[in-house]
């Protein structure tokens, strides 16, 4: 496998993705479809490391990406200045979102992961409702809360389908992009939080952010610079 086959494999698993949740209404109404090209990748890591070929494991890949729109589009809401009505339209698309993964599931009869992700969905708000709430919210505490936000639907997938041995990376990895985009990004974002928690955050995860690169021997080494690539200009500005 090159850089090519394996960019191919996730623009093909995005290109599946987005017309598995097109809905041509929502579609003129809310603009681009939000698909994270970086979930899908941790998405897809064991398969393309495991070079495993099951086309019911694509389909649950792309439940697993159905829910990280439905919870992405949702963050719109809070980090937009939106109408009445296009918070309405926001809501709506989410939920429409939502309720493919369940029909993708519910069609192969993945019934035990649809109440997994269902516990992990209501852990994920919990998480995204204190972040909102809280008076003071430390660098420990904002890690702890990212990491369930970001990972916590993967982290159930790998989980429940033997790919425990991804879990840390994926974790850890997913976290520090978070941060990173919360840090340095110019859009207004989901969560107010001050740079310097945001740092101290960053701070707190980047010797286990080392410590996973350095730990990467089992991945394909095409996977191992990919992974590489995406995170060590992030560490620069860190």
């Amino acid at each position: 496998m090159n850089k090519h086959e394996l960019n191919s494999i996730v623009e093909k698993y995005i290109s599946d993705l987005q017309y598995a949740l097109r809905e041509s209404i929502l579609k003129r109404e809310i603009g681009h479809f939000p698909v994270d090209s970086i979930k899908a990748f941790f998405l897809l890591l064991p398969i393309v490391n495991e070079k495993i070929k099951e086309d019911k494991l694509r389909k649950i890949t792309l439940s697993v990406g159905a829910i990280h729109a439905a919870l992405d589009i949702h963050d719109r809401i809070e980090s937009a200045q939106a109408t009445s009505a296009e918070q309405q339209l926001t809501v709506l698309a989410g939920d429409h979102f939502s309720g493919i993964h369940y029909r993708i599931l519910a069609e192969i009869g993945e019934f035990g992961f649809i109440r997994g992700l269902s516990q992990t969905i209501a852990h994920i708000n919990e998480q995204k409702t204190s972040l909102h709430h809280e008076r003071r919210t430390t660098g420990p505490i904002l890690l702890e809360r990212l990491k369930v936000i970001e990972s916590g639907c993967t982290a159930t997938y790998y989980k429940t389908y033997g790919f425990d041995s991804y879990l840390d990376l994926a974790e850890t990895v997913l976290t520090f992009v978070r941060l990173d985009r919360m840090a340095n990004s110019t859009e207004q974002q989901a969560f107010a939080i001050d740079k310097t928690i945001i740092q101290q955050a960053m701070d707190l995860l980047l010797p286990k952010l080392n410590l996973e690169l350095e730990q990467m021997s089992s991945l394909d080494p095409l996977l191992q610079q990919v992974i590489h690539e995406l995170v060590n200009p992030l560490k620069s500005l860190s």
